[in-house]
């Protein structure tokens, strides 16, 4: 079976490698580069969780993937050599405003009902074990930690699947824009690249997967457009997508200050092993704009340098941001696209698509497979649009 994807970031690619290791093969289309999205521009946290306690389908994704994450770091590294930095770091959470410390009760809640571990820090102990940060987080603060929580280094990981990829024999297209998808009788038959790109052609395959994070709406809307010309009802079930743009911050410094990632609200800092510091981001709606504003740094500069006064502007390296796959519920998008028999979907992570990538390839591997997924899919099927409107 050959299988054609529409997007060559972590979902992408995550897929490909795993189908091609079932037997299969796989085409990677992607109109600029491959993983330089948002799979490049995040952090790579990974959230605790708890397979256990797990009762949405939401839950259980979240949970597969951490099971999964620790094996595709070991066999990546095998297969490639490359290193992605998967490592169980612990999170520090911190709340220093009402606001956040309200937000904070209510995750600790969850944790809890979760059976996911967790404590709260005393003043003594968050001295001890986050020096760097003793003067910022003042007495009035809240301080959780976390001893679950792992992070990935997002390039490397992109590395290592597009070198996986290749061993594997996937075929990866880059700058291609915008691919055209044809439709007869229920089914794709072809995908087009754009003439004027550098790789024009037709692709023939088995099954398609359309995983171009917020670019996937309008690839489906044209899609399904032509199904409409078609005579075929595609009333209300357009795919919603709402690109959220994050910018963020790279330091340098000399030795990472910790090693645990810190979240406070919707911001985090999460330090590399060799010093690099990331932090961000912002959360914004504005389109398809991958610009960076000094408005937006500014802000970041400033929430850095009050939580740890070691990230100067001598020591900021570079700034940029990424479009986040929003969708109108918060949930991704996994399962068939209405009006096609071989036309699927994996899309809108927003902010956890790292982190939920190697579940979502095992699913949707299943799905291509015609077999049942492990995980209740119901919920992220792109249908509910319609069911919505």
């Amino acid at each position: 079976m050959k299988i054609a994807i529409i997007g060559g970031g972590v979902i992408g690619l995550s897929i490909a490698w795993e189908v091609t290791r079932r037997g299969h093969q796989a085409v990677v289309i992607e109109k600029s580069r491959l993983g330089r999205g948002a799979s490049w521009a995040g952090a790579g946290i990974l959230p605790p969780s708890n397979a256990a306690t797990a009762i949405h389908p939401m839950e259980h994704l979240e949970a597969r993937s951490d099971e999964l994450h620790p094996q595709w770091a070991q066999r990546l590294k095998e297969e490639t050599g490359i290193d992605n930095g998967f490592q169980t770091c612990g999170g520090l959470y911190v709340a220093r405003t009402t606001g956040e410390r309200a937000s904070l009760l209510g995750r600790a809640s969850e944790w809890k009902e979760r059976a996911i571990p967790f404590h709260e820090l005393t003043r003594a102990e968050l001295s001890d074990q986050f020096p760097a940060l003793s003067q910022t987080v003042q007495d009035n603060a809240m301080a959780w930690w976390a001893p679950g929580e792992t992070q990935i280094c997002n390039p490397h990981h992109v590395q290592a699947l597009i070198s996986a990829c290749r061993k594997q024999g996937v075929e990866l297209l880059e700058n291609c824009g915008e691919p055209k998808i044809l439709y007869s009788n229920d089914t794709v038959t072809q995908i087009t690249i754009d003439p004027n790109s550098s790789a024009p052609r037709a692709i023939s395959a088995d099954a398609y997967c359309l995983t171009a994070g917020p670019w996937s709406g309008e690839i489906a809307s044209r899609f399904l457009g032509q199904a409409s010309d078609q005579s075929v009802d595609t009333e209300g079930d357009p795919l919603p997508m709402l690109p959220v743009r994050g910018q963020m911050l790279l330091y340098k410094l000399d030795t990472a200050p910790f090693a645990a990632v810190v979240n406070e609200g919707t911001r985090y800092l999460v330090p590399r092993s060799d010093g690099h510091v990331l932090f961000g981001a912002t959360i914004e709606e504005v389109g398809f704009d991958t610009s960076t504003t000094e408005s937006g740094i500014a802000n970041l500069t400033e929430h850095a340098q009050s939580l740890l006064p070691q990230l100067s502007e001598n020591c900021l390296v570079k700034t940029w941001a990424g479009l986040r796959p929003g969708t109108f519920d918060g949930f991704p998008y996994i399962g068939p696209l209405s009006h096609s028999s071989n036309l699927f979907v994996a899309t809108g992570h927003f902010k956890a698509g790292l982190h939920l990538s190697p579940g979502t390839a095992e699913v949707v591997a299943d799905l291509v497979e015609q077999k049942t997924p492990k995980i209740d899919l119901r919920p992220f099927a792109p249908s509910r649009t319609k069911v919505s409107s």
